[in-house]
This record gives C-alpha cells, structure tokens and sequence, in this order.
C-alpha cells in the first residue's frame, strides 16, 4: 500500500512538473535551443532561397528563442562548409559569410568538459549511436527541457526526437506562440484605450484648465446620454447592435488568440527535449544562466535554484569560476553567462 501511495506521489509531482512547464512556455524568458550541424546546413540553404535568414535566426533576434551550440559542433559544421558549399552551389566564404554575420551573433557557444556530457544518461546513449553526436545530445540534455534543433532523428532518439521536422515544428510554435500572445495583449488593451485617451484627455485638461474641466466633461456625458434617449426605438437598437458586434469582435478575437497560443504551447511541448528525472545541480545552473536576461552572479544564482539543489554561494562561485571561459564567460566582475560568442575564422 505505501508503494503504491509513493508511485501516486511520484505521478502527481511529474504530472505537475510537465503543467508547470507547458504554462511557462512563453516568450518572455525564451526557449532554449541547441543546434546540430544537419540544422545548419538546411537552414543555410533557406536562406540562399529566400535571402531572408530562417525563422530560427529570426526568433533569436527577437529573444523568444535562445540559441546554443557545443564548441566540438561548431568545429565540425565549420569542417563541413566545403561540402556544404559544393551542395549549395556557393563559394565556401560565403557560407562563413552568412555564419558570422547572421547566425553566430546570436549563438553562444559551449565547451563542455568530460564530466559534464556524461552527467546525463540519455546523451550517453545518443554517444553508443553516434559519437559526433554526443556533444550536441550533452548540451541539450544537460538544458532540457528544450529544443534540439537536428534533423537527425535516428541517432537523437534517446532525447525523444522523433520525426525529421520536429526541430522546425518547435521553432515555428515559438514563433506562432509569440505572435498570439502579442495578439491577446491587443485584444485585452484595445477596450481600455477609449478610456486611457480621456483619461490622458483630461489630465492635460486640468493641468491647462482647473477644476473647471470635470463640468465641461459631465456636461459631455450627460449630452451623450440626453441625444442617445433622444433617438428613435430604431436608432437606439442600432447603436446596441453596432456596440455588440464589437464587444463580439473582440470576444472572438481573443478567444481565437488565447486558443492558438495554447495549441502552440502543446505543440512545442511534444517537441522538446523532455526535462530529466533528477536534475543535476551543474544542469540546474547551466539552465539558470541559460535563460536569464542578463549575466547572474553566485549570490543570485544561489537565490534562484531550487532548494532541493541550492548550493551555496562560494561552492557557487568556485564552479563558475573553475570552467570561465568554456561552459561560462564572466562578461562583468562577478556577473557569468552560459556560453561564448564567437566567429568562424578565415
């Protein structure tokens, strides 16, 4: 009976933790996403096509989408520029062109240690399928829940990657999931702005006028509803149905709104990475930085993991400390981020 109890437990707190994720599928922090070379080379032949960067690109720019890349697969798609050039039809320049222009400025780049691609049982058994594959699965386990953003879904099996256009489907429900919450932002404001405008109105009105103002404003009011009883029967059912088509409008239109950006939250939750049974505390701060604004230091970085992992500050600080300059870059005095930028020589 208790091992029944705990397995219930067990569910019910896995249960909550996969809610708990998909309600904070949004856009404001960003998704996390880690790249593979195949994703590259067909995100580079987009780009050729349409002269426009891909949607991946694009959604790191506008911060919905946060993009990492393992420095040993950095190295092997800057290897693989000469096939993929003599694929694509271009000069390999301009493939490194496109790379340090485009796409790496908004790529932060990894280099994890032995200890920590082993840390998480799933990207070794992506390394028993693969070994080029490894350093790519390591970074994505290590930040899951998140998207592997691969073509590859043979070898990132482990990882629950399971069709060829998983990675693309996740990036075009970040992409819808923004767009839809921008729309039910407008739908909620749009009401409000009549009485913000007047409210803006009379302020400046006060300011210019006194007191005097709120007469001229009640005898506005009081006009408006003296001409509206005024109409005829006819005229004044119209304006009613004029008034409830629009409260109508905007009913539907955030309804249409909100239901989209719940199918895309589902859609990018059956596309990610799932999230580990334990988190390792190295993973939990490496997922911290990873989706923090801005650079966090050891004090702030202990206030925000889980208790269940908290370390403390200085033990905090040391970690951060030992790998500067491969897993983490200090960008101010105290102050580390997840990664490095860098550039594809000459």
């Amino acid at each position: 009976m208790t091992g029944q109890r705990v397995l219930r437990e067990d569910q019910l707190n896995t249960m909550f933790a996969e809610a708990a994720d998909l309600s904070s599928l949004g856009t404001r922090r960003g998704i996390a996403g880690v790249l593979d070379t195949d994703f590259i080379r067909d995100g580079l032949q987009n780009q050729l096509t349409w002269r426009i960067p891909p949607s991946t690109v694009r959604s790191a720019r506008a911060g919905s989408l946060r993009l990492f890349m393992e420095y040993n697969t950095l190295t092997e798609t800057s290897e693989k520029l000469p096939k993929f050039a003599g694929q694509l039809g271009v000069p390999v320049a301009e493939l490194r062109r496109i790379l340090n222009e485009d796409w790496l400025p908004h790529i932060e780049v990894v280099q994890l240690p032995s200890s920590l691609r082993a840390a998480d049982p799933r990207a070794l058994a992506v390394r028993d399928r693969d070994a080029a594959d490894y350093p790519a699965a390591a970074l994505a386990a290590l930040l899951s829940p998140c998207l592997l953003l691969t073509r590859n879904y043979k070898h990132f099996g482990p990882l629950g990657v399971r069709t060829y256009d998983q990675g693309r489907d996740g990036v075009l429900a970040v992409a819808e999931i923004r767009v839809g919450e921008t729309r039910v932002q407008a739908a909620l404001m749009l009401p409000a702005v009549p009485l913000r405008a007047a409210g803006a109105g009379m302020k400046w009105a006060c300011d210019r006028f006194g007191p005097g103002a709120w007469v001229v404003l009640a005898f506005l009011i009081g006009g408006g509803i003296y001409w509206y009883c005024r109409q005829p029967p006819e005229r004044r059912d119209r304006v009613r149905e004029v008034a409830g088509t629009i409260g109508t409008h905007l009913l539907d239109e955030y309804s249409q709104s909100a239901d989209g950006v719940f199918r895309a939250r589902l859609q990018l939750r059956a596309c990610m990475v799932p999230r580990p049974e334990v988190r390792a505390p190295a993973a939990a701060i490496m997922r911290e930085l990873a989706l923090a604004p801005e650079s966090l230091s050891a004090a702030q970085l202990a206030e925000q993991l889980e208790p269940a992992i908290r370390l403390r500050a200085d033990r905090l600080r040391e970690f951060l400390r030992e790998h500067d300059g491969t897993v983490f870059d200090q960008v101010r005095r105290g102050g580390y981020v997840l990664g490095s930028r860098y550039e594809l020589p000459d």
